[in-house]
């Protein structure tokens, strides 16, 4: 499993590295084309929107395993150890199943997508492409929250937030007090 779990990371990483990397340069050469040119490159706006779906879509499972999701924890900071692991629970097996609903959902959109047959305007891309990234990107939360579900059984005395992380493992990366020592 870490062997799988390796390789999907390493995958999301580079993916989501290339997208930001090509969708910067892009989008910055689009502008300056157009101001010091006077000259539009037609897939600009296209391609960008492509790259910010897949930066959205796999960075869910990506920011899931890394416990950098959002969290509203007003609730859960107030429980004790016992509160936090049902929490945790609850959590993350319900959030799977939304997600694995939705990545449901996704393919369903994108085959209807694949079946009309469309290609984006500029670049005459099929357009069920642009959209791929969506079912792909939940799957891949859906397989963490889960993931961290079955850890949470398995382990009873820690409580998981992700699949790398129990809780308080990373808390250091979010503290104010690590910021206001780095700006002195």
């Amino acid at each position: 499993m870490k062997k799988f779990d390796a390789v999907i990371t390493r995958i999301e990483e580079i993916v989501l590295s290339f997208s930001v990397l090509i969708m910067a340069f892009i989008l910055i050469g689009g502008v300056i084309s157009r101001t010091v040119f006077n000259s539009s490159w037609t897939f600009t706006e296209e391609v960008g929107t492509a790259l910010n779906i897949v930066v959205t879509f796999f960075g869910i499972g990506y920011c899931a395993r890394q416990a950098r999701h959002i969290s509203m924890s007003v609730v859960y900071d107030l429980l004790g150890e016992k509160g936090k692991k049902i929490m945790t629970y609850i959590i993350t097996l319900l959030t799977g199943l939304i997600m694995l609903y939705v990545a449901y959902l996704g393919v369903q959109y994108t085959l209807s997508v694949y079946n009309l047959g469309r290609v984006t305007a500029a670049l005459r891309i099929p357009s069920w492409i642009t959209v791929l990234p969506v079912p792909i990107g939940f799957a891949l939360g859906a397989f963490e929250y889960l993931r961290t579900f079955f850890i949470n059984l398995k382990d009873k005395e820690n409580v998981h937030i992700s699949s790398l992380y129990k809780l308080g493992e990373n808390a250091e990366d979010y503290s104010d007090d690590k910021e206001k020592e780095e700006i002195k």
